[in-house]
């Protein structure tokens, strides 16, 4: 609960004992201000104050203050000619009054709920009043106390009508400025509300006081025109702003009307008390509906706003790529993803007819969609802004509006390029495989065969004497054998990987110690240059293994520069998706490869060298032996612009 902004003496905790010697001293104070206006004896008033001020307190604070309640009410009317016991008495029923109106509330007060507000005015206000009317009443009319101007049945009217006149202006003036109010921030705010009060004072001085002619309206009509104030103050206020508006409206009314003047007084004091009690009512309830209902509106407009927010910051945040079209093909909406998969931004295709697709297909696919029909899991070819092309699974659904027709094509798409290469890389671990287990059994028997042509050629040069034209015949048979069975050893390796030994080694050792044998391989014509990670490069891996991928990469970098060229050598430390790992790039500025060749880069005995220049197994080898060391190996080129390869490899001391 929170306390009302008038009983905030410190911003400190206050105990039970010194709230509600502050709420008795409020309520005491109050009731006296009330008695002022007294019109029948010394305690029946037309408008009655207290009765707000002690339900919302008891609201706020909780039901254990009802005693402070009790002494106020008891000492505001012992202080009159009343007798004690009737004071007593008095002080009881308004006791019981804020009790009751309380429970009856059932806790709700927040005010800008329509609900609380029927619970109010229909229910808790004239509830609670019954029982201090009929309290109050029935021990002024024990006491003899109730004076000569009328019976018990008038008396009690105007008791209960003044309690209930007062709950209606105090309670929610306390209850909704003693709650936070989103609408009431900021000097904007603060200064409507001051115009409100100061307009609210002019006006009913000006519409009450009798300023104007009475030829121009007469003088009922002009209570009348202050409903208007109260209106906008509840539409523009909520019912904070009708309350304060209310409040305002009444305490002038009933000043005029206890000093004889104003549009109220009328020939006797019964007819003049029902009448302002009538006309504050119905304006109180009047502010009150209405601030209840403005307020309810703005929360739903509030939430509706909250709600648009929401979804726009689903669909922003969305891996997907998200957009809507018209009618007409025209983009409505386009979201983040959309602009990273296609390439274009929001702003360059909003309102403008979808890019991305050829027109034909676009056309079929938007009719086949606004006739009500869904497209969901389609494998299509995607343009993107710089020309490429991508393949996206694309999903299509009637966009619906309010009223439930179809106004537009919503669209997701989730880009398949990458899970394409992974096939690919499936594949082609599978090709590499299959052929390699071949070519593993052809390379075996076949390294037998030569090792007994081996043998035999041997035995031809030691063991006979030779003409000098024959002995370099059989030379000539030995070197081709010997090339024989280096590629079958090579075909061997690819075929039957040996066990590896794994070791922690530090990539940029293995790079310098390679390139200081390849110098003399590469020729003068290329040239290396290193550029190694300062920090390191630490790997674990076969060094053997590791030595011969980089031989391969750097020799078929050289195969592509037959006129010659720079082959750079980097190593670096990244943080990767998958973790820490370090990078071996190699990269050349020979002839390049078109799309076609990379895709077959890796692909066992493939090659783009002349016959008998190439086995096609270097890229399979450095594949093979990369992946098994749990990395991978990418190829990045153009026709006429170089290759690029990139080997992954797990960090060995990750940072």
């Amino acid at each position: 609960m929170r306390i009302p902004a008038f009983l905030k003496i410190r911003p400190v905790s206050l105990t039970w004992p010194v709230r509600a010697a502050l709420l008795f001293a409020a309520y005491f104070v109050i009731a006296k201000l009330g008695l002022r206006f007294a019109t029948i004896g010394e305690s029946i008033s037309p408008v009655w104050p207290p009765t707000g001020f002690a339900i919302a307190s008891l609201l706020l604070l909780g039901w254990r203050y009802w005693p402070a309640i009790l002494a106020g009410a008891f000492l505001a009317n012992a202080t009159t000619h009343i007798p004690l016991l009737a004071a007593a008495a008095i002080g009881c029923g308004n006791a019981g009054e804020a009790l009751v109106a309380a429970y009856l509330m059932r806790g709700r007060t927040k005010l800008e709920e329509p609900g609380a507000v029927r619970n109010l005015t229909l229910v808790a206000a004239p509830g609670g009043a019954l029982v201090s009317a009929a309290t109050g009443v029935a021990a002024l009319a024990a006491t003899g106390s109730l004076g000569s101007a009328g019976g018990v049945l008038p008396a009690f009217a105007l008791w209960w009508g003044g309690n209930v006149v007062g709950a209606l202006i105090v309670v929610p003036l306390i209850l909704t400025w003693a709650a936070p109010s989103p609408w009431f921030a900021g000097r904007r705010t603060q200064l409507e509300i001051v115009a409100l009060v100061v307009g609210s004072v002019l006006l009913s001085f000006l519409l009450l006081g009798r300023l104007f002619s009475d030829s121009f309206l007469p003088p009922s009509s002009y209570p009348y025109l202050l409903f208007p104030l109260v209106i906008a103050a509840a539409v523009r206020g909520g019912p904070r702003g009708a309350a304060l508006a209310t409040l305002v409206v009444a305490l002038i009314a009933v000043a005029l009307a206890a000093q004889g003047g104003g549009p109220f007084a009328l020939q006797t004091l019964p007819a003049t008390a029902t009448l302002l009690l009538v006309y504050i009512a119905v304006l109180a309830m009047t502010g009150l509906v209405l601030g209840a209902e403005s307020a309810h509106r703005r929360h739903a407009e509030s939430a509706l706003l909250d709600a648009h927010e929401n979804l726009r910051a689903i669909i922003q945040s969305s891996p997907l790529a998200i957009y809507t079209l018209g009618h007409a093909g025209t983009v409505l909406t386009w979201n983040a993803a959309a602009e990273r998969l296609y390439g274009w931004r929001a702003e360059e295709v909003l309102g403008r007819t979808l890019p991305t697709s050829p027109e034909g297909e676009h056309l079929v696919l938007r009719d086949n969609v606004l006739g009500g029909h869904a497209v969901t899991g389609m494998e299509v070819a995607r343009r993107r802004k710089d020309g490429s092309s991508i393949t996206i699974n694309l999903s299509l659904a009637p966009l619906h509006g309010p009223g439930g027709s179809i106004v537009g094509v919503l669209a997701i798409a989730a880009d398949l390029t990458a899970l394409r290469q992974l096939e690919v890389q499936y594949r082609q671990s599978q090709k590499v495989e299959a052929v390699g287990q071949l070519a593993g059994g052809i390379a075996h028997d076949f390294n037998n065969i030569l090792a007994v042509i081996s043998a035999s050629a041997e035995l031809l040069l030691d063991g006979l004497s030779l003409s000098p034209d024959s002995t370099e015949d059989v030379a000539a048979l030995r070197d081709a054998i010997r090339r024989g069975g280096a590629l079958t050893q090579q075909l061997l390796t690819f075929a039957r990987p040996h066990p590896v030994e794994p070791e922690r080694l530090d990539l940029n050792a293995v790079v310098r110690d390679e390139t200081a044998m390849l110098g003399p391989l590469l020729g003068s014509k290329h040239k290396l240059i290193l550029g190694l990670d300062p920090t390191g490069a630490p790997v674990r891996c076969d060094r053997t293994q590791l030595e011969q991928v980089l031989m391969n990469l750097v020799l078929n970098a050289r195969d592509a520069m037959a006129d010659g060229g720079g082959i750079t050598i980097t190593t670096r430390r990244l943080n990767d998706p998958r973790g820490p790992v370090v990078r071996l790039r190699v990269q050349d500025t020979g002839v390049g490869m078109d799309e076609a060749t990379q895709l077959r880069a890796f692909e066992p005995f493939f090659t783009t060298k002349p016959p008998g220049k190439g086995t096609g197994l270097g890229l399979s080898t450095v594949y093979m032996i990369v992946t098994q060391a749990g990395g991978s190996v990418q190829v990045a080129s153009r026709v006429g612009a170089g290759s690029t390869f990139d080997v992954v490899l797990p960090d060995a001391e990750p940072r």
